[in-house]
């Protein structure tokens, strides 16, 4: 019986751990709305269900492959999360006109891709610094603050 349980308990956590991520804030470019040190549940989810306004977690531009680091590492005080991760919040999807300059790129967001931009808009690596990002770099949507830092 007891094995049943820890069975039945070792596979929930295994759904769990594959649908959800916890990740630890780094620098400053998205205060005030969320803090260095602040740790943040993630919902995995495909770039196609993520809503302008929502605040996502993606690969950092640069990474080549699981466990790669970015070659063009963000500038000191970025906002990464943990090791070749960025959290932003996406100010336009697919088929939306962005307001800003987008290297490399035109004013209109293609489709499935996103443009995000940190809330403290001074100290932020974003899309007008790499541009628009495609959607098999996205990892998932913040859900939920799990602390203060």
């Amino acid at each position: 019986m007891i094995f049943i349980v820890v069975a039945a308990l070792a596979a929930v956590l295994w759904v769990l751990r594959k649908r959800y991520l916890v990740v630890t804030v780094r620098g400053y470019s998205m205060r005030p709305s969320y803090l260095p040190g602040e740790k943040v549940l993630v919902r995995r989810t495909a770039a196609a269900k993520v809503r302008r306004g929502q605040t996502v977690v993606f690969e950092a531009p640069g990474r080549t492959g699981e466990g790669a680091v970015a070659e063009a590492a963000p500038p000191p005080g970025s906002f990464v999360v943990d090791v070749g991760l960025l959290i932003k919040r996406v100010v336009a999807t697919g088929g939306d006109r962005v307001d800003f300059p987008v290297p490399g790129a035109g004013p209109v967001v293609p489709e499935g891709h996103l443009a995000v931009r940190g809330d403290n808009v001074d100290e932020s690596f974003d899309s007008r610094d790499f541009g628009y990002v495609p959607p098999e770099r996205v990892v998932g949507v913040v859900v939920r603050r799990l602390g203060p830092p």
